[in-house]
């Protein structure tokens, strides 16, 4: 018995330092493993603070926002004029007519500024031949509008363009603070755009002919304090015959001068001013023509333009030199209190010529315009300017030179072969396309899937779905190489 009590304690003073040898190799193990984790931990949080995409750089992202929302862009700013002198100024105001005065006058109701209703329908077709663009009435309530501009700012605010110090989304000219967010047809989205639409829808049949337009743009369009006003530009033209792209902003505030509308210049001819961009070169030219002096044209202001090396120099070309357009710029003046556009030539005090309008909109109202149309985006002083943005082209259109953004779920992007005089259009329209030896000179051509007939359509994403911001972001026709089937942009060494 004493025995087998001896050997028994033995073995339990054996399991008993196995289990404390278990012990002991688990410990350190385990703090093998921490100091491990510790000190890579510690070279990743050093990695990462140099890096663009650390928690670091996205914690002075996120105050990069809160800085730009009370600053740049004062999303809590009143969505509303409070005076309402102010308010009656602005295009879709009611009783337009009565309630504007000066040199738009004789522009409204002729075609600047149409309402939504039974007697208009059929000028807006002629107002887009005439003036290039016009305005309506409100197509979303106030309510409606500001539920829409909250929406998009949340979302715009959980992109990563946002929290950077650029303040630059998309392929906008003179891009800062300037945001032009492809969007998704979320829930608050399709609800704002099947009520404008079923408002705009007979001024687009007007336009279009029937229903089969297709949708080829879709997003919000924001610019807030310190956004420059842009150069001259038109969006895009069709190369086919009767290929038309017709784009339309909705105000999802009241857009007064300060907050940078869009300028858009008429047509011309046109029977009320009959004057436009090129009209005004020529009239300088004119002008220094008939000076023919280096005193004189130095004293009506165009030395700085058409004299060079102490002799005049006046082109022969019809295009517009810099120096031509520069002096224009500079004499162009915008008129708050009609939001007339016109040009103040130098050597006559007494004349100015209105050569277009601002969009200085109501909120919710829509500016309509060809895109064609010469127009720029204004200097925003003031805070943040939200429009929601869209566009149509008829069907199976051909349209050149247009920066499309949309997420590509709503698109259709083919490659298709030019014609020798699709070629010919494209180079004369100062438009570039791709060569390749299995299929010559060829383009790629946006298609909507979304069409005119389709509204009202359902959302595909719920209002709290921020995943999609920031993926997809195709906001141009720069994806040539999902089409490059010959391999030509590969690199060389490039595997297949």
């Amino acid at each position: 018995m004493v025995r087998g009590r001896g050997g028994e304690r033995a073995r339990t003073r054996v399991r008993r330092a196995k289990r404390a040898l278990e012990r002991l190799v688990v410990f350190v193990l385990v703090l093998g493993a921490s100091v491990r984790l510790f000190r890579t931990s510690g070279a990743k949080r050093i990695e990462d603070e140099s890096s663009p995409s650390s928690s670091w750089t996205a914690t002075e992202g996120r105050l990069r926002a809160l800085e730009r929302d009370s600053s740049a862009c004062r999303i809590d700013a009143p969505t509303r004029l409070r005076s309402l002198t102010a308010r009656r100024r602005l295009f879709g105001w009611p009783d337009e007519r009565r309630q504007r005065g000066g040199a738009l006058r004789s522009l409204a109701g002729d075609g600047v500024s149409l309402e939504l209703n039974k007697e208009t329908r059929g000028a807006f077709a002629s107002a887009l031949e005439w003036y290039g663009f016009f305005t309506t009435d409100p197509v979303l309530s106030e309510r409606e509008a500001d539920e829409t501009r909250a929406h998009v700012l949340d979302l715009l605010r959980s992109s990563q363009a946002y929290q950077k110090d650029s303040g630059c989304l998309g392929k906008l000219a003179n891009c800062q603070e300037r945001f032009d967010l492809s969007l998704r047809l979320t829930k608050t989205v399709t609800r704002s755009m099947n009520k404008i639409i079923s408002k705009l829808k007979p001024a687009l049949v007007d336009i279009f002919g029937d229903d089969e337009a297709e949708l080829v743009e879709l997003s919000a369009l924001v610019t807030c304090g310190g956004s420059p006003q842009q150069r001259l530009h038109t969006d895009a033209d069709g190369v086919n015959g009767g290929d038309r792209l017709v784009s339309v902003f909705v105000s999802l505030q009241d857009t007064p001068v300060d907050l940078g509308p869009t300028q858009l210049f008429f047509n011309a001819p046109n029977p009320v001013v009959e004057f436009d961009v090129y009209s005004a070169m020529n009239l300088m030219r004119a002008v220094a023509y008939e000076l023919n002096s280096t005193e004189a044209i130095r004293a009506h202001g165009l030395g700085d333009v058409y004299l060079e090396n102490g002799r005049i120099d006046i082109p022969e070309t019809h295009g517009v030199t810099n120096g031509e357009m520069d002096f224009f710029n500079a004499h162009v003046r915008i008129d708050p209190t009609d939001n007339t556009v016109a040009f103040h030539p130098p050597w006559d005090a007494k004349t100015k010529y209105v050569i277009g309008v601002v969009g200085a909109t109501r909120q919710g109202s829509a500016l309509v315009y060809d895109s064609r149309t010469y127009h720029r985006g204004g200097q925003n002083t003031r805070g943040a300017r939200v429009q929601l943005m869209f566009s149509f082209q008829s069907k199976r259109a051909f349209i050149s030179g247009s920066t499309f953004t949309m997420r590509r779920r709503y698109q259709r992007i083919e490659r298709v072969a030019l014609s020798l005089t699709e070629r010919a259009t494209m180079r004369s329209l100062g438009q570039d396309f791709q060569t390749s030896p299995s299929l010559g000179a060829w383009i790629l051509r946006v298609f909507g899937k979304i069409r005119l007939r389709d509204f009202p359509v359902t959302a595909d994403t719920n209002d709290d779905d921020r995943r999609w911001i920031d993926e997809d972001a195709v906001n141009d026709l720069d994806n040539a190489r999902d089409f490059d089937v010959d391999g030509l942009r590969r690199k060389k060494g490039a595997h297949a």
